[in-house]
């Protein structure tokens, strides 16, 4: 309880600053190109961010989670916060040493790693990665007591592969998170005392934050979401998650594969763009649609820190394609071709040269014009090469599960927003929050979504010309102004959705949602008949499934429609996609072309 006390001083010191600082959200110019907010608004956003970096790991996370909840919280504050993703501090390599000796029951780390890196990958607010090689002599030992099936097979992939990242909790930090929660448990429940802050729900709101951070606290969760995302993309190309060394880990140290690569950020941060670009946009959008559509079982921190590019030079993925290259570029027909092919440099290589091109802008080396130069150089070389993108997913730690209510909603409002039926998209918006009762204003809200609806309608056909922040933004300000509290989860996707859809945008301006997720739903609607088929008892036995599954069918028609339509306004640009093999039939001056 002391303990306690001295915590909720040491906040009180922290944040007093802010609440003497808060008048000047009302002062300075308006900046339209930030939301219309004022420049006082911005600084006192700023101010907000430093000091929760201050407050330790549950306020950083804390701001993380804030700065996901659009439909609670102002975009630019949102935004603000979010920058907490790349600012964290680290502990001494000697409690990381310490703390995997204990995971593991030995007197030093010397007995399992052959080298370990001292130096942290990167930190986050509960954890830091580490980078090591487990020596041969540990797994051995491991072998020889092993008695599943399943921590065999782990182990001997570890032995053909025993590069590993090593993350290891914050000492400490489940303790520090149980305090801060209790302290902010409190808090929440002053606040609602107070009028208009009823609605937010704030006692609610923490249990929610809780649970989420506990979760974090317990690397065997994140463990067990790693392998279940590896599990769902196993069979799909260009996306890769680390895979976990179940017998390895523990609460406290998680030991998965190292997975090399470069920061997406290198692709975001330059001007123009690379010819990976377009191929990487498409891989993040099919990722999260086929985490959302086929698996219910969503990344819910996909920011551009938790996602890293793997380049890799042809003929690398088949034992068999490398062993016909090689016979080929021995063969007498062969003029010169094997010698460049042989050049190529490996992906660690070209993953080590770009990253020290960054590494020196960051030292100040390089100026950032020539970064960009030396890296679209660099791409567009590999590129020409035949190099192709994938991306890697990291930090599992966080996922979002639809249950059937809330996935009926998602589809129901999808269903509408495809439709344009802006009455039923806001009526259900309301019908179907955590506190209706509470909806202020609630016809004023309706009409606002059908204004929004009506916007979107107008350019129905070209949805690639807008931005999903387009059409959910005002759709968030609707809900913050007027109190319509939606579920977490269904915000987590939303906020998921954001994100991905920016990326994609940045790395692609021509990308589609809808588009993308046309063969998914095809896809998806094949399997839904044929289970109705299969098995109609059991797919009739309760209305929810079947009411959604009319709803995406109508949405799947909806889209079909639109991509038909557009095919018909572009006919001609594009023979190879209307008569596939046959293009090549078709003459320059043909009365199709």
């Amino acid at each position: 309880l002391l303990l306690t006390v001295l915590r909720t001083g040491e906040l009180i010191v922290y944040f007093i600053p802010l609440f003497i600082a808060y008048p000047a959200v009302w002062f300075g110019k308006r900046n339209l190109d930030r939301g219309g907010e004022s420049a006082g608004a911005l600084w006192w956003y700023k101010l907000l961010r430093i000091q929760m970096s201050r407050a330790g790991p549950t306020f950083v996370k804390l701001s993380q989670w804030a700065a996901s909840r659009t439909d609670l919280f102002n975009m630019q504050l949102c935004l603000e916060l979010g920058k907490l993703h790349d600012s964290n501090q680290v502990h001494s390599p000697q409690k990381s040493q310490r703390a995997i000796a204990k995971a593991f029951g030995v007197d030093s780390i010397e007995q399992i790693f052959e080298s370990f890196d001292d130096r942290p990958l990167g930190a986050g607010a509960v954890a830091q990665v580490h980078r090591g090689r487990i020596s041969d002599a540990f797994i051995e030992r491991q072998l020889a007591v092993a008695t599943d099936f399943g921590s065999k097979r782990a182990l001997e992939k570890l032995k053909a592969n025993p590069e590993v990242a090593v993350k290891v909790l914050h000492p400490r930090v489940e303790r520090k998170i149980r305090r801060d929660l209790r302290i902010m448990e409190w808090g929440a429940r002053a606040l609602s005392l107070l009028p208009g802050i009823k609605w937010l729900s704030l006692p609610e709101e923490v249990a929610v934050f809780g649970n989420m951070m506990m979760s974090q606290v317990d690397l065997r969760t994140e463990a067990r979401n790693a392998e279940r995302f590896a599990a769902n993309f196993s069979g799909r190309a260009g996306v890769a998650f680390p895979r976990v060394y179940l017998p390895l880990d523990s609460k406290d140290v998680l030991v998965e594969t190292f997975c090399d690569g470069i920061p997406l950020r290198a692709f975001l941060d330059i001007d123009g763009h690379t010819p990976f670009d377009r191929e990487l946009g498409a891989r993040g959008l099919d990722a999260f649609l086929h985490m959302l559509i086929y698996d219910n079982f969503v990344h819910a921190d996909l920011h551009p820190g938790n996602i890293m590019v793997s380049l890799s030079p042809p003929f690398v993925g088949s034992p068999l394609d490398r062993f016909v290259e090689d016979f080929y570029d021995m063969s007498p027909f062969n003029r010169g071709r094997g010698m460049h092919e042989k050049q190529l440099p490996s992906s660690a290589q070209v993953h080590r040269h770009v990253r020290s091109i960054l590494d020196s802008h960051e030292a100040g080396e390089i100026s950032t014009h020539q970064k960009n130069k030396e890296i679209h150089a660099y791409a567009d070389l590999l590129y020409q090469s035949g190099f192709t993108a994938s991306l890697v997913f990291l930090d599992c730690g966080l996922v979002t599960l639809l249950d059937d209510f809330n996935r009926r909603n998602f589809i129901d409002l999808f269903e509408s927003v495809c439709t344009f039926d802006g009455n039923r998209a806001g009526n259900l918006m309301i019908d179907r929050c955590l506190t209706p009762e509470l909806v202020v204003s609630p016809d004023v809200f309706v009409l606002r979504i059908q204004d929004i609806i009506l916007r979107v309608r107008k350019v129905s056909l070209q949805l690639s010309k807008m931005t999903f922040s387009e059409i959910f933004e005002p759709v968030m300000r609707a809900v913050r102004i007027h109190h319509v509290r939606l579920a977490p989860d269904f915000i987590n996707i939303i906020m998921a959705m954001f994100i991905l859809e920016g990326i994609g945008r940045r790395l692609d301006p021509e990308s589609d949602v809808l588009r993308a997720a046309l063969p998914m739903l095809r896809s998806w609607l094949k399997e839904d008949a044929k289970n109705e088929l299969t098995y109609p008892q059991h797919a009739r036995g309760s209305t929810s499934p079947s009411t959604a599954s009319w709803n995406l069918l109508k949405v799947w028609m909806y889209i079909e429609l639109r991509e038909y339509l557009d095919r018909v306004r572009s006919w001609g640009y594009d023979d190879q996609e209307f008569f596939g093999e046959f293009s090549p039939f078709l003459t320059a001056d043909s009365s199709l072309a």
